[in-house]
């Protein structure tokens, strides 16, 4: 089960990269295609390429890219070609894209890591790209000779199947899968791995698909969730309603998922829910002309061809009433009232059930917090904003951010996650302080938090104060993180990009630039100091000056056994250069550099460095 859901969360990710690319088409078709509002026939030259090349490419790319970075895109993007020049069918490439791009980006990075201690000094640029181009050669040969064909006859199968399927009056009866998948959290691989290709291929065909409505539809969660905002009460009921207009409007599904695995017998109505939502599709030939993701309402309808927003918006309600009413029966003729959902589980509950937040070793000041649920995208970004937005009113300085349940990053110091989800973020990470939470929606579990946050600040005698226009400064407590450890090179660097994004020192492209200056040649320039830095930096991907310094007790194997203890990160547009060089007369001080190592606190270092920086 663990390996089915990292495959969605990576086909969730490959999708959500690219959703801009596909919304655009879906819009040109709704707006400009044979059924569009204004038909234009021209159009055709537009989206015949779009489809035959661009999504398949794009796609392609960005597998390989994330897992063999930037080259592994680009040698994906080639081998895709060549999938593309042996498809002597009519068939998307799509589908196929979204696995060769990943294992050439996959083989790519083995590639590199196997190379990386044979090359000599000097030759690794030359090295690697020409392992690179010649894999990228063998791979698309072997695509346009052998691949390509074999894929036509998976995808007859596959087209085949669905056919009979449309055809007969057996579709609606996926609700069978899709509803019990979606609560628990399988929906990523249901609707991106399975139902969007198919959706895609039919769009090639007709203009529009009915698969794109099987798994989005918001009908089934909203109904349940109407039930549980007309029977609760309180708080409980706020969050219900707060619920209500995120899954509905906002088309975050994930937020009603704890509400139906409270009460497993839901599952019962919400399949009923399905079942009608798609036999109402179907009667009624509902469609939409791309995946509508974040599964909103708004989307459906701005997704719908001419003419079909009655039908889809039909679809969407009929199974809205079903699910309500069922989920409402069920709840009603319980005894007493459902479980208030807001009352967050935590990990280390006290008698009274307050959150009590434990100061560990490895760090007794919460400087990030990371939410995590299974895509690391909706329902924890959502929360994220939520607590980010109390913690700047309460005058308290620390970094959220979210993240997927399974790649939380090791400088956290506290995860949250929906109770479902704990276990495998505490595998993860077992070294942090994780709280469960049933909805990232309960206002009255981050007022707690942030209570027990303020305690622990002004136990250590820091007051919080409200959030200033500082956050410019060069260097401050918050550009330092002490006691970090990583298993090898390419996660310390990661760590370090990590912490400049969240300073907002750079971009996230910035980090993909430091992994490729590392591949060139180390960074470790003695004294067990490393120096991490971009290469070919892409434009805008410095936002501002600033200083990073990370320091790992243990060290981390740089270049052949020899460790690095401290890695320091220099950016800047324009004073690049005179901050290097202050850097540099620092690290040339062996006793500097060993109080820097032995620092047990960030306030310690900041003062070490700014000898140096003033």
């Amino acid at each position: 089960m663990n390996r089915i859901n990292r495959i969605g969360r990576f086909m969730s990710n490959l999708v959500f990269q690219n959703i801009a690319g596909l919304i655009v088409l879906g819009l040109i078709r709704v707006l400009f295609s044979e059924r569009g509002w204004f038909p234009v026939p021209a159009i055709d030259q537009i989206l015949d390429p779009t489809l035959k090349y661009y999504l398949p490419i794009l796609f392609a790319f960005t597998g390989g890219r994330m897992i063999g970075g930037h080259r592994g895109g680009v040698i994906a993007s080639f081998v895709m070609m060549g999938m593309i020049a042996g498809n002597t069918s009519d068939y998307s490439m799509l589908m196929p894209a979204m696995a060769i791009g990943p294992l050439a980006g996959f083989i790519i990075a083995r590639t590199d890591r196997w190379l990386a201690e044979r090359i000599p000094v000097g030759l690794e640029l030359l090295c690697y790209n020409f392992a690179a181009g010649l894999i990228g050669a063998l791979l698309a040969l072997t695509c346009f000779f052998v691949v390509a064909d074999w894929f036509v006859i998976g995808m007859h199968i596959i087209q085949v199947g669905a056919e009979l399927v449309l055809a007969s009056n057996y579709l609606a009866w996926v609700a069978l899968a899709i509803e019990p998948g979606k609560v628990l959290f399988l929906n990523n691989i249901i609707n991106h791995g399975i139902l969007e290709p198919l959706g895609i291929h039919q769009t090639k065909e007709i203009g529009h698909s009915i698969f794109f409505l099987l798994e989005s539809n918001p009908g089934p969660g909203f109904g349940l969730l109407l039930a549980y905002f007309l029977l609760l009460k309180g708080k409980e009921k706020d969050n219900a309603r707060s619920s209500l207009l995120i899954q509905g409007i906002g088309g975050i599904h994930e937020v009603y998922f704890p509400y139906a695995l409270m009460k497993p017998v839901l599952i019962m109505p919400l399949i009923a829910a399905g079942l009608t939502g798609n036999w109402v599709f179907q009667l009624l030939q509902a469609s939409l002309v791309a995946t509508p993701s974040p599964g909103s309402i708004i989307l459906l309808m701005i997704m719908a061809p001419k003419g079909m927003q009655i039908p889809v918006l039909s679809g969407v309600l009929s199974s809205a009433v079903i699910s309500f009413f069922g989920c409402y029966f069920i709840l009603r003729r319980q005894q007493k009232a459902p479980a208030p959902v807001s009352d967050a589980i935590i990990l280390k509950n006290t008698p009274e059930g307050d959150i009590q937040l434990s100061e560990q070793p490895r760090s007794q000041t919460i400087r990030k917090i990371y939410f995590a649920c299974d895509a690391g995208m909706g329902s924890s970004a959502m929360g994220a904003a939520l607590l980010r937005k109390k913690l700047k009113q309460a005058g308290l300085s620390v970094e959220v951010g979210n993240c997927s349940v399974d790649e939380i990053p090791q400088d956290s110091d506290m995860v949250i996650s929906q109770v479902q989800l704990t276990d495998r973020a505490r595998k993860a990470t077992p070294g942090l302080q994780h709280l469960s939470i049933n909805t990232f929606m309960d206002a009255g579990f981050y007022d707690e938090l942030i209570l027990q946050l303020q305690g622990m600040a002004l136990r250590r005698g820091h007051a919080p104060q409200p959030e200033s226009g500082g956050s410019g400064e060069l260097f401050t407590e918050k550009h330092v993180l002490i006691g970090a450890q990583a298993e090898d090179k390419w996660q310390a660097v990661r760590q370090v990009g990590e912490l400049m994004v969240g300073l907002g020192l750079v971009k996230h492209a910035y980090i993909a630039s430091m992994i490729e200056r590392e591949k060139m040649l180390s960074t470790l320039i003695g004294n067990g100091v490393a120096i991490p830095h971009g290469v070919d930096v892409p434009e805008n991907a410095i936002v501002r000056t600033g200083i990073v310094i990370v320091q790992y007790p243990e060290g981390v194997d740089f270049d052949n056994g020899q460790k690095a203890y401290l890695l320091i990160s220099v950016v800047s547009a324009d004073q690049q250069g005179e901050l290097m060089s202050r850097v540099a007369f620092m690290i040339e001080n062996k006793d500097m550099v060993k109080a820097l190592v032995q620092s047990e606190s960030e306030e310690e270092a900041v003062r070490i460095v700014r000898i140096y920086l003033q």
